[in-house]
């Protein structure tokens, strides 16, 4: 049985499961990150931005439809960004991209690599890189915040970054239901443990999407993040309720 406390209302350790608050506590708790490593930014990815504004960014994103509002974007914020207007996948080369709109107005909501060719949207191929690549290419600082939102392909570039990943403190992937355990042990198995569970989303009345945020289990240690607290202290525990 669970121990029983306050919903969080009035506890400092009280917490939201969202990734700005997960990335909130990642720096309370000093967890290095020197560069950034944003795969599928779509137009920008707002809790990063507003978390680590000093950290340079290095931005993966393979639609050019939305270079111009990345650029604005991250200009007006002042942020020190690199766009690399390539696929992150498996390997160097080039990709088919799916394209699709689920808003109504025609723009561009998603995309994703595929090979097929009759699922609807639209078409492209486009340049793609692995991880690894692109982070040798940039001379890029570590310990590296390694975030993938790809729509489909997460495996792939995970496959695409086994020399970047020892050298992550945090990745944080997205997930559906249906995958999120293959995706979790994928990155398990490099070192990592499961710090966060964020940004549900539900279809209909049923769980569909989430964010997953590691840690490096060495690193965290190192500054004496451990993946679980022991013992229970009362006073640090909660149940997260939100009043709607």
């Amino acid at each position: 049985m669970s121990p029983s406390n306050s919903t969080g209302e009035n506890n400092k350790w009280a917490r939201i499961p969202t990734k700005h608050d997960s990335f909130r506590v990642l720096n309370e708790l000093q967890i290095p990150v020197s560069t950034v490593i944003d795969v599928g930014v779509l137009t920008c990815t707002a809790e990063l931005m507003e978390n680590y504004p000093k950290t340079p960014h290095i931005l993966v994103e393979p639609i050019a439809e939305f270079e111009e509002r990345i650029r604005q974007r991250y200009d007006k914020s002042e942020i020190d960004y690199t766009l690399i207007q390539r696929a992150a996948s498996n390997h160097d080369g080039e990709v088919r991209m799916r394209t699709i709109s689920l808003s109504g107005t025609g723009q561009i909501t998603h995309s994703q690599m595929e090979q097929a060719t009759d699922k609807g949207g639209e078409y492209r191929s486009v340049q793609c890189t692995t991880i690894d690549s692109l982070v040798a290419e940039q001379a890029a600082d570590k310990p590296f915040l390694l975030k993938i939102d790809v729509d489909g392909a997460e495996l792939l570039v995970l496959e695409g970054a086994k020399n970047t990943l020892k050298k992550c403190s945090v990745i944080c992937v997205e997930a559906v239901v249906t995958n999120m355990f293959e995706r979790a042990e994928a990155i398990t198995q490099h070192g990592f443990h499961l710090f966060d569970v964020v940004d549900f989303c539900y279809h209909g009345s049923k769980l569909y999407q989430l964010d997953m945020i590691f840690l490096n289990t060495n690193m965290a240690r190192e500054i004496g993040v451990n993946p679980v607290d022991h013992p229970v202290v009362m006073e640090r525990w909660y149940n997260y309720s939100k009043k709607i």
